[in-house]
């Protein structure tokens, strides 16, 4: 093997950090994280909503519940089941722990002309969530087009 000039040890050292690729995706994929279908998202004022799903990423011991929370006021957040405001809460269960729950985002239509980024932060409950759970945390950015023409003061 060394007479082929290293492919055997290339070839191994190949199958070693494929291996351990995996083994970091799976360690990822397994520990208790919220998982989101998307990465970010953008909506305008006077537009149309953006979507976004939320899940678990291993089955919970018990019931987690997820605070859905904008970071200011120049978005709303709201759930299938619920109306858009501020936050919603998701529950997920041992049995829907792996199932998207839909949150819908829109922007505020008001009368500034300021566009820009806001934070939505994804944080459990910890008094009502399995022990795994506690403390996860996760953010999504939406990018928010203001409709208001800048104002131009002469």
């Amino acid at each position: 093997m060394i007479n082929n000039g290293g492919f055997a040890v290339v070839g191994v050292f190949h199958v070693q950090h494929n291996t351990l690729r995996r083994l970091a995706e799976w360690v990822h994929l397994t520990a208790p994280a919220i998982v989101f279908n998307k990465s970010s998202l953008a909506v305008t004022e006077g537009g149309t909503s953006a979507t976004y799903t939320v899940r678990l990423s291993v089955k919970p011991t018990s019931g987690v519940k997820v605070r859905v929370t904008r970071g200011n006021g120049a978005i709303t957040v709201n759930k299938a089941s619920g109306t858009a405001g501020a936050s919603q809460d998701l529950t997920f269960t041992t049995q829907n722990w792996n199932t998207a729950q839909t949150i819908t985002v829109a922007a505020v239509n008001d009368d500034n002309a300021v566009s820009g980024n806001v934070t939505i932060t994804h944080t459990t409950v910890n008094a009502d969530t399995a022990a795994e759970y506690d403390s996860v945390s996760r953010s999504l950015t939406v990018t928010v087009t203001d409709d208001d023409g800048e104002m131009v003061v002469s």
